[in-house]
């Protein structure tokens, strides 16, 4: 098996990984209990979910150099509550304060997706190795074959 081989199988997988540990438990709130980042963003966890399964197959497609847009898409949908967050907080009014406060613990924990980790249950941490091999798998399989 080449380099080649072994570096989409390792797409492939990581890619199912991604899929599906989106689906596992993240972590755990006292009154909600145990939830997965598809309870927590659902359309979100829908569109990574095709922007995952995406590049494997663009590269059995053979348009292996469009795959890469498929990560910095799915870092963007990662990154988005975020980003949403900090756009808000710039303008602030009395409506948008209140409506702030009424948010829920769910929506917090989702823009701070990445301050959380130290918080996850295996589950969760299965979901960042499978985003950070997705990634660099991704990134070099179109660096070095694309």
């Amino acid at each position: 098996m080449s380099t080649k081989n072994r570096l989409q199988l390792v797409i492939y997988l990581s890619s199912l990984l991604l899929a599906a540990g989106l689906f596992l438990p993240l972590t755990s709130f006292p009154v909600y209990g145990g939830v997965s980042y598809y309870r927590i963003a659902q359309i979100e966890s829908w569109l990574i979910i095709g922007f995952a399964l995406g590049t494997p197959a663009l590269i059995l497609a053979g348009k292996e150099k469009w795959g890469i847009l498929t990560v910095f898409c799915i870092w963007g949908v990662l990154l988005y509550p975020k980003a949403r967050e900090i756009h808000e907080a710039s303008s602030r009014t009395v409506l948008r304060r209140l409506g702030n406060e009424l948010s829920s613990a769910m929506v917090a924990f989702s823009a701070d997706f990445f301050l959380n980790i130290a918080r996850f249950h295996w589950g969760g941490l299965m979901l960042v190795f499978a985003l950070l091999a997705f990634t660099l798998s991704s990134i070099y399989y179109r660096w070095k074959y694309a």
